[in-house]
């Protein structure tokens, strides 16, 4: 119909003059969408072009675009509206996969894309006027409605960009401060369909909030580089030249950093799940709700920003959470990953600096982007997380978790490096080479001895730390011959001997 080939259900969603009977807008969607339901198999007419198709949700215009793309994209309904809209699909949707015997039609309408590669939930994630509500209602019925004849989940379709529905969500002005818009994106982390952390939220995502960040707060950034005298070079190189953080003035970004702290938090959760998920942990894993705790359990989180996490809430280091843990803990625990991103544009994230440029000879501040970010252990962060953790708080090498271990144990326990984990513990805590694991009742020693996975160097190193290790083998070995030689003594003693004679009673 047309020129754009519209269909009455294009026009219905592009107006907002269209109404049924007594203003109800829903019961002609509703009609129309039956009725091409019913007429599913048969051919639908559009100009020069026929279709065959399951109802009208599914015919495109001359932009690929199908009804769905246009009822997302106009911003002039209210939040109740969307929702009753919505409702209808899903309900319409379940009519079709009735009809087809199948259970995945919702789906397939959310992956249907137009001649940019954007599908309704690209639309939808742009539109101010859809609340968290509808997107959630959206997003909960693609895990419902997955199934076999789903290839893929619709929020892992990228448009022609390149850009994941939740790539988008992280720039928007609905991702608001408490992270709920984000959350939606990333809830179906909780369906069957599972994805890694690096596939989906290291690079973009990272990227686009911290772009943001820096674009709405540029006035207290500058101020940040005069508090530190730093005017040439990236905020990742002043973190990584500073040991300790106190020594760093955060003071003018303490305010702004707590607007992205909470989106951060759910990508780091997110994180946290999938990672859990892909290493195939046989045991529940305990997410904390502390933000710091959460990065210290993401490996392959990077370093810049928990650095900043960190001069944002130093005591957060020394602060158990409900699980008895520490940072530290949850830094030793979690499973290595492989920090290195994958090449392309989805493996970069932003790093921020200032330089001073001469115009007219005056001094102009200046700010500058580097597509780079340090992770533990590479040339711009050589440390590795534990040692940065025990940099700023070296006494929390002498913290028991809530099963009453060390560090020095979960490290040895969970086989980690000697040279960047274990021997920073023990110089932090030079205490704990000789201190029991209450799990296995032995010293660290004897701990790294029993693992089967335990290299001989750290076994060795251990060995020669144990400051009671020979004379503790001294004293085995020597109750081990005292013991002997009794038993020895008792046995030849026994051997051949008569019964002993009861003496006589004596006379009165």
């Amino acid at each position: 119909m047309g020129s754009e080939k519209y269909t009455l259900l294009h026009y219905h969603f592009a107006s907002d003059c269209i109404t049924g009977e007594d203003n109800d807008e829903i019961a002609v969607a509703r009609m129309l969408i039956e009725r091409s339901i019913d007429m599913g198999g048969s051919t639908v007419q559009l100009g020069e072009m026929e279709e065959h198709v399951d109802s009208v949700l599914t015919v495109t215009d001359i932009f690929d675009r199908t009804p769905l793309h246009t009822l997302f994209e106009h911003e002039f309904r209210q939040h109740s509206q969307y929702i009753r809209y919505v409702e209808l699909i899903i309900e319409m949707s379940a009519r079709v996969d009735e009809k087809r015997k199948t259970s995945f039609y919702w789906n397939e309408l959310m992956l249907q894309q137009d001649d940019r590669g954007s599908t309704p939930l690209h639309e939808m994630v742009e539109n101010e006027s859809i609340g968290y509500l509808v997107v959630s209602l959206v997003l909960k019925t693609c895990n419902v409605f997955g199934g076999s004849g789903c290839l893929i989940h619709p929020l892992l379709q990228r448009n022609a960009s390149d850009n994941l529905p939740i790539h988008i969500a992280c720039e928007c002005d609905q991702a608001d401060a408490s992270g709920q818009w984000i959350e939606a994106f990333v809830g179906f982390l909780d369906s069957d369909y599972k994805v890694t952390y690096d596939t989906v939220f290291t690079g973009k995502c990272l990227r686009r909030i911290l772009e943001r960040f820096i674009i709405d707060h540029e006035m207290e950034f500058g101020q940040f580089w005069n508090d530190n005298n730093w005017w040439c070079g990236s905020l990742q190189q002043l973190l990584s030249s500073n040991e300790r953080m106190d020594d760093i003035d955060w003071s003018s970004l303490r305010t702004p950093f707590d607007d992205i702290l909470p989106k951060l938090r759910i990508l780091l959760e997110a994180a946290a799940k999938s990672n859990m998920y892909h290493t195939h942990q046989t045991q529940e894993y305990e997410i904390s709700l502390e933000p710091v705790h959460l990065a210290a359990s993401v490996p392959n989180f990077p370093a810049f920003i928990l650095q900043m996490m960190v001069l944002h809430d130093q005591s957060a280091l020394m602060r158990t959470d409900e699980h008895g843990r520490i940072p530290l803990h949850y830094a030793l625990v979690a499973t290595p990953g492989n920090q290195e991103q994958d090449s392309g544009e989805d493996s970069d994230v932003v790093d921020l600096g200032y330089y001073w440029s001469t115009n007219d000879e005056s001094r102009v501040l200046e700010q500058f982007i580097l597509v780079d970010l340090a992770y533990w252990g590479s040339n711009d962060e050589s440390r590795s997380l534990v040692q940065f953790i025990l940099d700023n708080a070296p006494s929390s090498a002498d913290i028991h978790d809530g099963d009453g271990r060390l560090p020095i144990h979960l490290a040895i326990a969970n086989n980690r490096d000697l040279s960047s984990v274990v021997l920073p513990i023990i110089t932090a805590y030079p205490g704990s080479i000789s201190a029991i694991d209450p799990c296995t009742n032995l010293k660290p020693f004897l701990l790294a001895a029993s693992n089967d996975n335990a290299s001989l160097d750290l076994i060795f190193r251990l060995a020669l730390l144990e400051p009671n290790l020979i004379s503790l083998l001294v004293s085995d070995q020597q109750h081990d011959e005292t013991t002997n030689a009794i038993d020895a003594i008792d046995a030849v003693s026994n051997e051949g001997d008569d019964p002993p004679v009861a003496a006589p009673e004596g006379n009165n």
